[in-house]
């Protein structure tokens, strides 16, 4: 990945955009060799920042459904797939439409209707198929447990539609809501959502630890993973997503860990790196994490590139299908 030209654009989403400035592109067929599947969002200013070189997949964000089953703010997709098609084509990057759903009634009214999840498959396997686009992701989040069994369903009837399904999986999954062993089985990749493991409303502290242990809990990206295997997944299954953000704490002190006194901010990727180089880089060792004390009361943790190779490597030494970052 070329980590030197990628930031994050933030809509109260955390999703992967280019930077204005970046290194000249390689000539297609130069593409990675496992999967590197990134977000582009709506409101991206240009494709032609895009490291479309460094990338296997672009899933575009993003079109909402409702209660009825009917898709909403199409225009996201309909009015830029055509410019993201021709371009990804040329470096044979695949293109995927994203579709979201954080609402618990809205998801158990399609999940649990057979008519209603096929009202929504027809409708976004039309937007994919129109457009000469390669797949769908799914990104339901706050998924609740009673539609275990439907969104498997929808993920099964979604790939008889299109050619390649994705599913966004959580890093934890509190509620039991996600059947890795059917999903993996359904879809052709899981992405774990590898980030928020230390979220705004908590206690400064590593966004996506690689791994867990001595002052910190047992979650993170490791265990991430194995949970995902435990419960059925397969490596060559799982797309380990990452963070390219990080994010600023106010804090009682610099004592790691520490104790927020407020929410934490998120901070782009190459804002984050500048004010480390400002104000001292420290690591953690353990989570492979920097992180940053732009004050005596600020903790900023984020990840550089020397925590993302080592998270990137880890991904690869694992035999997993491949990275990615979002949604």
């Amino acid at each position: 990945v070329h980590l030197d030209h990628a930031q994050l654009e933030l809509g109260g989403r955390l999703i992967v955009a280019p930077q204005e400035s970046h290194v000249p592109l390689l000539p297609p067929g130069y593409g990675p060799e496992v999967w590197v599947y990134g977000y582009l969002p709506y409101w991206a200013n240009s494709l032609n920042t895009v490291p479309w070189d460094s990338l296997t997949h672009v899933a575009v964000f993003d079109v909402g459904v409702n209660a009825s089953g009917t898709l909403t703010d199409t225009s996201r997709w309909t009015s830029t797939a055509q410019q993201v098609v021709k371009k990804a084509d040329k470096y044979g990057v695949k293109v995927h439409l994203t579709i979201t759903c954080f609402d618990d009634a809205v998801m158990e009214s399609i999940l649990l209707s057979a008519s209603k999840r096929t009202k929504v498959v027809n409708a976004l396997a039309e937007l994919v198929n129109d457009y000469g686009a390669h797949g769908v992701s799914v990104d339901f989040e706050g998924v609740p447990r009673s539609v275990k069994e439907g969104l498997v369903s929808f993920v099964e009837e979604m790939a008889q539609a299109v050619d390649e399904v994705t599913v966004a999986t959580p890093a934890i999954d509190w509620n039991g809501s996600f059947d890795y062993d059917e999903l993996a089985a359904a879809a052709d990749g899981l992405f774990i959502m590898g980030y928020g493991y230390h979220w705004s409303g908590g206690d400064p502290g590593p966004i996506s630890p690689l791994y867990g242990g001595g002052i910190w809990s047992a979650y993170s990206l490791e265990w991430s993973v194995e949970d995902h295997l435990e419960w059925g997944a397969t490596r060559d299954s799982l797309v380990l997503g990452l963070p390219l953000y990080g994010r600023n704490w106010p804090s009682t002190s610099n004592s790691v860990p520490g104790n927020a006194t407020a929410n934490g901010d998120a901070v782009v990727y190459h804002n984050a790196i500048e004010i480390a180089d400002q104000v001292g880089r420290h690591y953690d060792e353990q989570t492979e994490t920097p992180y940053a004390f732009p004050s005596s009361k600020d903790q900023l943790w984020f990840d550089d590139r020397e925590s993302l190779r080592a998270k990137i490597a880890y991904a690869v030494d694992e035999g997993l299908l491949g990275i990615g970052s979002g949604p």
